[in-house]
């Protein structure tokens, strides 16, 4: 169904433009509104991005309320980082987002509804693998929240060094509220910043004595997420073997997962999604969020019992194409499973090294939304775009004429024939089967024990992870339980799970 079908909207009013191309909008400049144009872009692109969707409860429920992902952009204009753009209008806010999706070429993160009203983001949402590699940890931009310190102007002050995926202001507890008060105090003075790319994480620590104070009379403190996170352990007397084992705080409230709730949707059920108000324009229907099982009274049965909803088959999308999953976690039947000729290159490494140098460099000169399986010990290895599109001829001559370097000796790319890529894009699929059975199986034995019992305590919940529209899961160490050493050790906010590469 499309946006325009879905949704009741009021229209667009049509958009007049200057000589040089820029909207016409009364009683302000052309350079005021292309600036609103990039800030406005700039902003609802973190909306959808991968550093943001996943975690972000009310914007994920949102893009629940119809399959394709539409959200009105007038409701993203009652948002309060975006209320300084109503006065330019929706079909500004429309050609911005349209110009920025056009300059990311073929693969853009978003796509505006041909009638200009609603965005949703195109590309599969899928678990970021290697955010904690990527962020570091600031002090320095004055505690206490005031006109010099906001969101975004710290932004702007990290734009500097490079492409930031996101920033997080860290902020005290308040006291006497318990866990509801965790982290919503006031401004503690330091970041987390997520940066797009590990070499320009790596300059910005190495030039770190060099950077421009936010403010004149504060000194600043950068270090690595890792280096903090060890640092506040050794502090605390917790061992740093404890960052890949320790739990978050007992009665601490489990943070939004959409990759989890992505996997109740795909089974069925209903997901832990946000309630929108009535108010809120949406396209489509508001997602249920009550829970997957249903009271029944029988004669003679005085304590009632849990019935539960009759399951269907677990299935989940990939590229564009429903697949079952059978009982062992694989792919029902892989002839169904999509595959186009050209999405997928070989290349072939010599010796040891650090295959994230190497993808670094992929992203750096090439594909900037890589997809790269190497495996422990192998010598050939194989990269895909994340969105499954082709990997054009040109794509593939910068990658040969770059020289990379792989354990001192160059790489070497090639095509690859009809049965290689044929057997990759399986193999992949059947990962992400295994993923989703065995969140699925974890997400029953939860709820199952959530529900045993007579009036006794509730369960723990699931744990699960992975999402119907695109690649879940998440391996039981490595970064999810370095975030949960975090959150237990200094007070981090945990993220989304993550995958170690297929």
């Amino acid at each position: 169904m499309s946006a325009e079908a879905a949704t009741k909207t009021e229209a667009v009013p049509s958009l007049e433009v200057d000589a040089a191309g820029v909207p016409v909008v009364e009683g302000k400049t052309a350079d005021e509104v292309t600036t609103a144009m990039d800030k406005s872009a700039k902003q609802i692109y973190f909306y959808f991005s991968d550093s943001n969707l996943p975690v972000d409860k009310f914007f994920f429920s949102l893009t629940a309320c119809n399959e394709q992902g539409w959200v009105p952009i007038k409701t993203i204009l009652t948002f309060k980082r975006m209320r300084e753009f109503q006065a330019f209008g929706v079909p500004v806010v429309a050609e911005a987002l349209r110009k920025a999706a056009e300059a990311e070429g073929s693969h853009p993160l978003v796509a505006v509804s041909e009638d200009g009203a609603n965005v949703r983001r195109v590309r599969p949402l899928e678990p970021v693998t290697d955010a904690w590699e990527r962020s570091v940890y600031v002090k320095g931009f004055g505690e206490g929240d005031n006109e010099t310190n906001t969101q975004e102007k710290i932004e702007e002050w990290f734009e500097q060094f490079g492409k930031i995926n996101a920033v997080r202001r860290r902020k005290e507890d308040i006291e006497g509220k318990g866990m509801a008060g965790k982290g919503k105090g006031a401004f503690k003075g330091s970041v987390f910043a997520e940066f797009a790319y590990a070499s320009e994480m790596a300059k910005f620590l190495e030039n770190k004595a060099d950077h421009p104070k936010f403010i004149e009379s504060e000194e600043l403190v950068i270090e690595s997420k890792n280096d903090y996170v060890k640092r506040k352990c050794k502090e605390k007397g917790i061992p740093e073997s404890e960052i890949h084992r320790s739990r978050p705080e007992r009665n601490a409230p489990r943070k939004f997962n959409a990759f989890r709730e992505m996997n109740k949707i795909s089974e069925g059920r209903s997901g832990d999604l946000a309630k929108i108000p009535k108010d809120v324009e949406i396209v489509g229907e508001a997602p249920a969020v009550d829970g997957g099982f249903k009271r029944k009274r029988e004669d003679g049965d005085n304590e009632g019992r849990r019935e539960k909803k009759e399951r269907t088959p677990l299935t989940f999308e990939y590229k564009g194409v429903r697949l079952e999953i059978d009982d062992n976690g694989q792919i029902k039947n892989p002839a169904e499973v999509p595959f186009e000729d050209g999405c997928a290159v070989k290349f072939t490494v010599q010796g040891e090294d650090n295959w994230k140098d190497l993808k670094a460099k992929v992203v750096e000169t090439a594909i900037s939304d890589v997809f790269m399986a190497l495996p422990a010990g192998a010598k050939v290895g194989t990269i895909a775009h994340q969105s499954s599109t082709k990997i054009t001829d040109e794509e593939l001559d910068k990658l040969v004429g770059a020289g990379l370097q792989y354990g001192g000796s160059a790489v070497t790319w090639e095509r690859m024939n009809e049965e290689e890529q044929r057997e990759f894009w399986v193999k992949r699929a059947n990962y992400q089967a295994s993923v989703k059975h065995k969140e699925a199986k974890e997400a029953r034995r939860h709820e199952w024990k959530g529900g045993r019992g007579r009036g006794g305590r509730g369960g723990r919940g699931g744990r699960g992870r992975g999402g119907f529209r695109g690649r879940g899961g998440g391996n039981r160490g490595g970064d999810r339980n370095r975030e949960r050493a975090a959150a237990a050790a200094a007070g981090l906010p945990p993220t989304v799970g993550s995958v170690k590469s297929d």
